[in-house]
């Protein structure tokens, strides 16, 4: 696959979980950043500027809904999309992740059939249509 030309920002605690999907996105032609600590991806998201970041919510030091209302609250990143990848579809998790800032949801396992008809229009980029 071509490079997109697109970045995308991939944090969680779970090294196995960030090694998959990043796998999926460079498949796709994505260039990808990533990082376990939700406290170093608020620095690459600064430097690097990234086209989207996707993040999990349950991690040890910094959840994912502290992080995206962190980066909300940054005049460098706050035009960045989010999207939350989580395990929990617990409405009260799917409001708080919207009020956080996230524009989109992705449950795990990542799913990329799932997922890029949510990731396409947050990158400007087409849904190839369904036969």
């Amino acid at each position: 696959m071509e490079n997109t030309g697109k970045t995308i920002l991939v944090v969680d605690d779970d090294p196995y979980i960030v090694d998959l999907v990043s796998r999926q996105l460079k498949a796709k032609g994505f260039a990808v950043l990533q990082t376990t600590d939700p406290e170093t991806a608020y620095s690459m998201a600064e430097e690097k500027k990234p086209d989207l970041i996707i993040s999990d919510v349950a991690m040890p030091a910094l959840d994912g809904f502290t992080f995206f209302k962190g980066l909300k609250n940054n005049k460098i990143t706050c035009q960045i999309p989010l999207v939350l990848l989580t395990g929990s579809d617990r409405v009260s998790d799917v409001e708080e992740g919207f009020v956080s800032g996230a524009q989109a949801y992705l449950l795990k396992p990542f799913d990329w059939d799932t997922a890029w008809p949510k990731l396409a229009p947050l990158l400007g980029m087409e849904c190839p249509k369904q036969s």
